[in-house]
Formats: structure tokens, C-alpha cells, sequence
């Protein structure tokens, strides 16, 4: 290194951001001889401690494990995991719809159909990014479907959805001109969809119901087959058999590459239309039933009606009719707000079902079950007869006052058939609450006989079935009511002891269908088929039949593993009559019964006696049920014919009746005379 000696020597200039070789090891040999000099104290950098290196190597090993474990986990425990979702994102399957099944009625008349509609939507992701381009896109299609630009933005810019729904139902002028323009609107799409049609009839909307988009909680309760924005059944049969005319979608794989490009399309399931059903309704006997109450109605012979007309040997429902009614084909459009408005704002509640939400006084229609209960109770025999005066008054159980219950009309001794066939309210008073003779009270009368009592008159109307559901296969059926003592402090519970209190006036009005008493139109008919029949009640019903799938959807379901549905629903079904209760009236009892609704149509002091022209011989019994307006009343008819072999049961009930007119009926000789003139 001498002959650095004779280079010529540059001034080097103290420099604080650099580091030269030397003056590392000066640091090193500074630190041994000058610990505490002022040069240590200026020194630009101490050399790495032995212990902090060691510290920075086993960080360095310890990340450099933790990567290779990740990478472990990802490439080889997880292997299969990373491997499928890549798939996914490499496979997309898309879901391919088909036709839901239709509703015939018994004879195979089409009662409901799909027709084709287009909607138009926008996929947000699709759409340019350049405001001026979406913009120009937007204000075309606002042109030809007439809705404001701002509602087609703050549609798209509120939807938590990448597909928005712009228009339903397009016209098809409007239609045609997208289809052509198609290709310039980048993110516009035109999707089909069926819209369904029903018959023309509205009587028929209470039963079939109605379609309505599928809810949040809905989408999570029905399974993979169901996309959001599908239209699923709200009310009516569409709802209750929701999952058995549902289509069962196809799957289309979509392969893609890196940049979402489709590279090939195939069909991985076929799609299958949903099962059809076919009702045990009867169309023809359903329209006239219709025509005649709505003509009823329209001469101000009340302002609603309810009618069913049943099988008493099945249970099947023939018709059902419930007035004023609603047209459900305003919902398979797309209902405006207007429109269901004036709907739920209608003062006659268009939208209820009174065949299975209506709940009514029943007025005397409950007294061949009363009949029958005593009967079968022991409290009367066939010739037990009472003398029944137009006014039967008795001691008041606490206040000793004298009170009085009065009938339509003057009867004098009864039996059981003349009870009914006349509807003789004090020969129900007496056997259903039972009678104590009053000091000067009419010797004719019993000193004293004990009725079934409101517990007894509450378990045997409940064995008929009221105060329960009867199983119907519709949604938005009630139970009514039976009431007893314990209903009634239940009930007022809260108020004055003597509102609490169940008095003997209670289980008189009870005996004749009055006071705390509500009854479905259903529940009556359920009831009165275990007269018709000979003591069986049969859970009524809408369908007979399910129609199995093609045979190409059947392989198709059997094919997939995945499948969930059972084989009524892939192979069809007939429904059997369900039996919920027999036996618990002996022939003997209905007989006796049978013959006063008999007497009821051919007396000439019967209460249907207009009936006693048809050519068929029917049991009937009327009932008249107050309402609170005085004077207004509803009109109850509930029979059976032919009376000794019934094929047909028929309950009609005609609201806000003025005066104690017979509405009911007129309605049911109609209807008879036309049915048993068909055939």
C-alpha cells in the first residue's frame, strides 16, 4: 500500500449518510479505547449486537415457516376445497325454468293457465361505466316504456341485486321495439316469464288464490329450486299446494375462462313442468250457484253470501262460493297500487273467504244437533213431547224476577220431529237448559226437567266438530267458537262479575244458535254430513287428484340424486276420503233426526216447505240468526238430498237479511231444481 502514498490526496469531507469500510472497524476500535471521548458520541452507526442478530434470524425462520404452512394448507390440505371453488368460478350454473302445473275441475275443465310474459331488466354489472353511455342507454328505454328516467335510476341505484327488474308485463309493441334496438342497449335484458290466468269466474278466486313474489323469508324456507324474484303462491290452493305445482328447474353449466368468456354450454338437468291438479269442484254446479246469489244480492236480499255444496258420502267440496268475491287475475298482472287499495278498503271485505273465515250466529240450523245430543244423552226419547206456549218464562236463577223467552209462533205440544220440522224454540229451551215451573206458571208445562246443560251442548257441538278447524286444504280457515261458563269469565275477564257470570239465559240462547256462538258455513256442512250419511264425518276437501309428471320427467327426477320430492308429487296421487270421527251417533238417534228435517220440507207447517215441490225428496233445516241491527238478520238454510240416499249436501247462508224473509231458500230450490234437472 506504499505507493498510495505518492497518489495525490483529496480533503475528505466529513459525510453523515454514508458509511465507509474503515470507518466501521474505527467505530469497533473506538469503542474498546474511547468509550466516553467525544468522538464515540459523534460516531454515525454502532455494529449489530450478537444477541439482536439472533433475534432478527429466528423471526426470519419462524415467517418463512408460516408461509410454507399456508402454502402447505392451501396446496395440499385444502387441496379439494380451493379446487371446487375454482371450479365454481370456472363453472356457472344457471337455473332453467319451466311451466307450473295447472287446476282442473272434476270433469278436466282447465280452471287455470299459463301464458307467457316478457319482463325487462337490467344487469347493473353489465352496464358501461361511463356515465354519459348509461345514461344515453337509461333515457332510450324510459322513451319506449313510459317510466321517468329518475324511477329507472333510483331503481337501479337503491337494488341491492346486480339484476333489477325495470318493467313487467311488456306490451307488446314495446316488446318488439327493444327486441330490435337490443344490441346497442348494453346491460338491458328481456326475460320470459309465465304469467298465470284464471277462470273468469271470481266466485273461484277465494279457492284458487293468487301468485305474489317470493319473500326473503319464503326463499330461505323453499329450498334450492326457488330464485329470488320467483313467484311463489300467496292465498288460496296456489299456496297450500305450493310445492306440488311448482316447476322443478334445470340446471345449464356454463364453462368460462379467466376473463369469463363462454367457452361451452350444457344441459347437466332438464327441466320439468309442476304437477297439475285436478279439484273435486264441479264448474258448472259452481257458476250457477254463483249466478243465482249473486242475483240474489243484486235485489238487495242481503249484502253477502256464502254457499257450499259438499258430498256427504266423501266430504269432497262440489262448490264454493263466497260473495262479493275479487278477480285474482288483477294479482296474476301485477296489481297497482289503486287497484289493491280499493280493495283492502272495500267496506264489503271482497278478499275474505266467508265459506272458511266468516264466522256467524247460527239461529236455529243448530237444533238437530241439539236434537241429537238429547237423544243420544237420554234426556228424550223419540215420543217425548212438551207443551210449548209462544212464550215460555221462568224464575230468574238469581234475581227471582220473571223472565220470558219467546218464539216466532204458537206450536203447543211437541215432539222432537214437530221440534224441528216447525223449529220450536221452547222445546230447545227446555231440553238444552232445562225448565223449573214458577209459582202460577201454565200447568201444562213440566214442574221440572233438567236440560243437557251448556257444558253438555259444548262437548256434543264440539264432537260435530265447531270450535275447531276441519282440516280443509286451504289456507285462512277459523276455528269459531263454542262457547261454556269458563269461556265466558275467560272472555270477561277484567269487567264486572256480572258480565263474568254464564246465566241460564246463556244456555237458552246457546240451545237456539243465538248469543256467544260462531259457526263457519263449513263447520255446519262438515257437521250435517253424519246426518246425511248415517254418522260419519269425512275431512272435507278440494282435490282428487294429483296428475303424475311425463315420463321424461320422471326419468329425468329419478336421474338426479339431488332430488328431494316424494313420489306423490313426481308420480301423482288420488286422494282417498279421510274419516275424522263415526260411530258417535247411533242410527237410531239419526233416524228420528232425519225424519223432522224431513218434515220440515213436507209439513205444511214445515219451515222448508217450499222445498216440498222437487221432484227429489230433501231433509232441510232453516235457521234465522240475529244480528245487533233490529230487524236485520242472516238467513240460514242447511240440507240434504235425496233425503234417504244424499248425494248432494248444501249449506247456504245469505248476510243482513231484512226481516225474516226466506232468501235462503229461494236460492236452494234453484239450485236443486237445476242440479237434479242436469241430471
Amino acid at each position: 500500500m506504499r505507493f498510495l502514498r505518492f497518489l495525490p490526496r483529496r480533503q475528505k469531507k466529513i459525510n453523515f449518510d454514508t458509511i465507509d469500510v474503515e470507518e466501521t472497524f474505527l467505530d469497533e476500535l473506538l469503542k474498546k479505547k474511547e468509550k466516553n471521548s467525544e468522538i464515540l458520541e459523534r460516531r454515525i452507526e454502532l455494529p449489530l449486537k450478537q444477541k439482536m442478530f439472533f433475534l432478527f434470524l429466528i423471526f426470519g425462520i419462524g415467517l418463512l415457516i408460516l408461509l410454507l404452512g399456508s402454502s402447505f394448507n392451501l396446496q395440499v390440505l385444502n387441496y379439494e376445497t380451493y379446487k371446487n371453488l375454482s371450479q365454481k368460478n370456472k363453472f356457472l350454473d344457471l337455473k332453467i325454468k319451466a311451466e307450473r302445473g295447472v287446476i282442473y275441475d272434476r270433469n278436466m275443465a282447465q280452471l287455470v293457465s299459463n301464458i307467457p310474459s316478457f319482463n325487462l331488466f337490467a344487469e347493473i354489472s353489465q352496464l358501461p361505466q361511463e356515465k354519459e353511455k348509461k345514461d344515453k342507454i337509461l333515457k332510450e328505454i324510459s322513451k319506449i316504456i313510459e317510466v321517468p328516467l329518475e324511477e329507472l335510476e333510483n331503481k337501479i341505484n337503491e337494488s341491492s341485486q346486480d339484476s333489477v327488474l325495470l318493467k313487467e308485463n311488456l306490451k307488446r309493441e314495446n316488446l318488439i321495439l327493444i327486441e330490435t334496438k337490443i344490441d346497442t342497449l348494453l346491460g338491458i335484458k328481456i326475460k320470459k316469464q309465465i304469467r298465470r290466468s284464471y277462470f273468469e269466474e271470481e266466485s273461484l278466486s277465494h279457492i284458487l288464490g293468487y301468485l305474489g313474489k317470493i319473500s326473503s323469508e319464503e326463499f330461505e324456507n323453499f329450498g334450492e329450486n326457488y330464485e329470488i324474484g320467483d313467484y311463489v303462491g300467496k292465498e288460496g290452493l296456489e299456496k297450500q299446494y305450493e310445492r306440488v305445482l311448482a316447476e322443478k328447474k334445470g340446471i345449464l353449466e356454463i364453462e368460462r375462462d379467466v376473463q369469463s368468456r363462454i367457452i361451452s354450454q350444457k344441459i347437466k338437468e332438464n327441466p320439468c313442468s309442476g304437477n297439475s291438479l285436478v279439484l273435486t269442484l264441479d264448474i258448472d254446479l259452481q257458476k250457477k250457484l254463483t249466478q243465482t246469489l249473486r242475483e240474489t244480492l243484486e235485489r238487495g236480499e242481503g249484502t253477502a253470501a256464502g254457499a257450499l255444496a259438499l258430498d256427504p258420502r266423501s266430504g269432497e267440496v262440489l262448490a264454493s262460493v263466497s260473495l262479493p268475491g275479487f278477480n285474482n287475475n288483477l294479482f296474476a298482472r301485477g296489481i297497482s297500487q289503486e287497484d289493491l287499495k280499493a280493495l283492502n278498503e272495500d267496506q264489503s271485505n271482497p278478499q275474505l273467504n266467508r265459506i272458511i273465515g266468516g264466522v256467524y250466529p247460527i239461529g236455529s240450523t243448530i237444533k238437530p244437533l241439539i236434537g241429537t245430543a238429547a237423544l243420544e244423552e237420554g234426556i228424550i226419547k223419540e215420543e217425548t213431547t212438551f207443551f210449548c206456549p209462544l212464550e215460555l218464562c221462568l224464575s230468574h236463577q238469581y234475581t227471582k224476577e220473571l223472565e220470558c223467552y219467546s218464539d216466532w209462533e204458537f206450536h203447543g205440544l211437541t215432539n222432537i220431529k214437530k221440534a224441528i220440522a216447525e223449529s220450536v224454540n221452547p222445546f230447545f229451551y227446555i231440553i238444552g237448559g232445562g225448565y223449573e215451573a214458577y209459582e202460577n206458571a201454565d200447568p201444562r208445562l213440566p214442574k221440572y226437567f233438567e236440560g243437557l246443560g251448556s257444558r253438555k251442548i259444548a262437548e256434543w257441538l264440539r264432537k260435530f266438530g265447531w270450535g275447531e278447524k276441519t282440516g280443509i286444504d286451504l289456507p285462512g280457515e277459523v276455528q269459531g267458537r263454542v262457547p261454556d261458563p269458563e269461556w265466558k269469565e275467560n272472555y270477561f275477564a277484567g269487567q264486572s262479575r256480572e258480565k263474568q257470570i254464564w246465566y241460564l239465559g246463556d244456555t237458552y240462547n246457546l240451545a237456539i244458535g243465538q248469543g256467544y256462538i260462531l259457526v263457519s258455513p263449513l263447520q255446519v256442512a262438515v257437521a250435517f254430513q253424519s246426518l246425511a250419511n248415517g254418522g260419519k264425518i269425512f275431512k272435507p276437501r278440494l282435490i282428487k287428484e294429483i296428475l303424475p309428471q311425463s315420463k321424461e320427467c320422471l326419468l329425468s327426477q329419478n336421474s338426479n340424486q339431488n332430488s328431494t320430492e316424494n313420489s306423490d308429487t313426481e308420480r301423482g296421487r288420488k286422494f282417498e276420503s279421510e274419516i275424522l270421527k263415526e260411530n258417535f251417533i247411533t242410527e237410531e238417534s239419526i233416524k228420528i233426526i232425519k225424519e223432522g228435517m224431513k218434515q220440515a220440507v213436507s209439513s205444511p207447517s214445515g219451515s222448508a216447505v217450499m222445498l216440498s215441490v222437487l221432484q227429489e225428496s230433501v231433509a232441510a233445516k232453516t235457521g234465522t240468526a240475529q244480528t245487533p241491527v233490529k230487524d236485520v238478520y242472516h238467513n240460514w238454510i242447511s240440507l240434504f238430498a235425496p233425503a234417504d240416499n244424499p248425494e248432494i249436501l248444501l249449506v247456504i247462508m245469505i248476510e243482513n237479511v231484512k226481516g225474516t224473509r226466506i232468501v235462503a231458500q229461494k236460492v236452494a230450490k234453484e239450485i236443486l231444481e237445476w242440479y237434479f234437472g242436469q241430471k
